[in-house]
């Protein structure tokens, strides 16, 4: 979406003002701030917190509304957290912030990107801190490549890219150059997917027992390049540790034919996010409308007419 620069620059500066005092703070401030702010949002913002009990309704009916609520209030305190985390690092030394980040899985990712030197596509979701992931991984010195969403707003895009980088991650736009990604797994380096949201190119697949639009770029990467995949997340604690665990290593298994490859094994990694989130329903980004996108024939009212009772 175009903005004038007058525009850019009146939502840059004081963006920018507020990021630099913020990152100042000590952190046992960052986790009451999350604490208070992830509160007033889910009682102040009906709208986001619709969203969030919609979703959690489709993905566990079993629960009751009380413990649907319990989630929700926890997961968008989590978001906050981690928008307050990845301000809160860019003043952080890289041996502070490896401080409070811890590692799992490892060894399978290493022995993956290793063994045959092709590279490794690595695929998580919003779930923890999504950006400490990559962090750990940049800081390590694996120099992960990121396929990200450039937000609208040029200038402060830049600047968040930059912390990225600092951190020894690249980032790359997800309409960006498709060899920059090939020319990445040639050199034997991770290429990372955030691919747990309603992504309008992609094709459906069943999410918690219903359909939704998923991005099948990892798979034809996969497919392309014969590169291995990892499935990531992150744990986080009430203190502001982490943990990125390396959940498993996934190969394209082959189908007849191409479109069913992509298929089958797009379902497959969307399963595998799905296990993780179950396993931490807290942790990930309820607010966001995963099942916005209907399949032709059904009315586009997952949110607008859904009961989240």
């Amino acid at each position: 979406m175009y903005k004038s620069p007058r525009t850019v620059m009146l939502e840059y500066i004081p963006l920018r003002i507020v990021m630099e005092l913020f990152a100042f703070l000590p952190m046992i401030f960052i986790i009451l701030f999350a604490k208070v702010i992830g509160s007033l949002i889910y009682y102040l913002s009906p709208n986001t917190r619709k969203v969030a009990l919609i979703n959690l309704k489709q993905a566990f009916p079993e629960k009751s509304f009380r413990e649907r609520k319990k989630i929700a209030k926890r997961s968008i305190k989590t978001m906050i957290m981690t928008f307050a985390e990845f301000i809160k690092a860019s003043k952080m030394s890289d041996k502070r912030l490896l401080k409070r980040i811890t590692a799992e899985g490892i060894d399978k990712f290493d022995k993956a990107l290793y063994d045959k030197n092709i590279g490794i596509i690595a695929i998580t979701g919003h779930i923890g801190n999504w950006e400490y992931v990559a962090s750990y991984f940049g800081l390590k010195g694996y120099n992960p490549h990121v396929i990200v969403r450039p937000l609208d707003n040029p200038k402060l895009n830049a600047h968040l890219e930059s912390w990225r980088e600092k951190r020894g991650a690249k980032c790359i736009s997800r309409w960006g150059d498709l060899r920059a990604m090939f020319e990445a797994l040639k050199e034997n380096k991770p290429v990372a997917f955030l691919a747990d949201q309603n992504f309008l190119d992609g094709i459906f697949v069943e999410f918690f027992g219903c359909l939704c639009k998923t991005a099948t770029g990892p798979i034809a990467l996969a497919m392309k390049t014969k590169a291995p995949i990892a499935i990531l997340y992150d744990v986080p604690n009430r203190y502001g540790y982490h943990k990125v665990v390396v959940s498993e290593i996934m190969y394209i298994e082959e189908k007849e034919s191409k479109e069913e490859t992509i298929r089958h094994n797009t379902q497959r990694y969307t399963k595998k996010l799905e296990d993780i989130i179950r396993q931490y329903p807290e942790n990930w980004l309820w607010v966001h409308p995963r099942w916005n996108t209907r399949p032709n024939g059904e009315a586009e009212v997952f949110y607008k007419h859904n009961n989240f009772k």
